[in-house]
């Protein structure tokens, strides 16, 4: 298996002013990725599903200085199964394809969307992910136009879907899989978020390697970091804790955990030429350097050449 390419994601808030966005990208791209994953969210490019063009234009302006490639991960709180607030979701799904246009970058990610048992009660479930196959269509469309690619990412088993408050079909990447093959456009696959999947594989008792090589032929994206594979369900907020106990998304560098990726990457059908982004915790962006060597590595021992 190949990566096309290996980045690292820009971690942190740079709502205003531009010194503090530079300075960052300054310290990532002395780690060596080969592309850097923003959020338009955090710097302050969308408001209300809808582009500030003159904040985008200065961020822009700083992201082409850094001489560095790019993809985009869409709002965090996405949810295109929201049916009372589909047109905000929407939007900023193809604000984020637009701005992704902007600064040259094909890959937009965005969440796979939940049900509230409580709020949604009103609608189907059936409803929910026809809007959200019915949403990425369209906003694959625009995509299309404009020579991106909407990658869909497993969802992570927050709190409330461990509590049962939540609904979370994309926690099962072959459920993702399936969504995603019956929006049926050639401009929207799958993000594979390997840690997202490990826990939900624990927590829900599933077959962690099976369940991803069902997503692996969408797949055009990959998240890689590490974890131990136990669950958060109390929802525990300050990351020292988390690592104290090794529950949760932990975005370890890659080896510091017990995900089975060799095995993984060795033994899954993966799209060609599929792009990676490292993804580290915001205490953990010192590592940078460290976990991108650690992905090229792997990336050579499933039988591609280290760079």
């Amino acid at each position: 298996m190949t990566f096309r390419s290996i980045g690292i994601n820009l971690t942190g808030d740079y709502l205003s002013g531009e010194q503090e966005l530079a300075r960052s990208l300054e310290v990532l791209e002395a780690a060596g990725p080969d592309f850097v994953e923003v959020c338009p969210h955090n710097l302050g490019v969308i408001l209300g599903g809808r582009l500030v063009q003159e904040r985008m234009e200065a961020v822009a302006k700083v992201l082409e200085k850094a001489e560095l490639g790019y993809t985009v991960h869409a709002p965090h709180g996405m949810n295109l199964m929201d049916l009372s607030s589909r047109e905000v979701h929407r939007g900023a799904l193809e604000s984020s394809v637009r701005f992704a246009a902007e600064i040259g970058a094909r890959i937009v990610v965005c969440h796979a969307g939940q049900r509230s048992n409580a709020r949604d009660a009103r609608y189907s479930l059936k409803d929910q992910l026809d809007a959200q196959r019915s949403a990425l269509w369209r906003v694959g469309e625009v995509a299309a136009r404009l020579g991106g690619m909407i990658a869909v990412e497993n969802s992570y088993p927050e709190p409330p879907v461990l509590q049962g408050r939540n609904y979370a079909p994309a926690a099962r990447p072959s459920e993702l899989a399936g969504q995603v093959a019956a929006t049926d456009h050639p401009s929207v696959g799958v993000c594979l978020d390997v840690g997202h999947a490990h826990v939900a594989a624990s927590a829900f008792g599933f077959d962690y390697l099976k369940e991803c090589a069902a997503a692996a032929p969408l797949v055009r994206h990959v998240h890689l970091h590490d974890n131990l594979g136990l669950p958060d369900p109390d929802g525990e907020t300050r990351i020292g804790e988390r690592h104290a106990y090794g529950i949760g998304d932990l975005h370890l560098p890659p080896g510091q955990g017990s995900i089975p990726l060799e095995d993984l990457f060795r033994t899954a059908d993966f799209a060609r030429d599929i792009t990676c982004c490292v993804e580290l915790s915001p205490g953990l962006r010192h590592s940078a350097g460290e976990a991108l060597k650690a992905a090229r590595r792997l990336e050579a021992s499933v039988g591609a050449p280290a760079r």
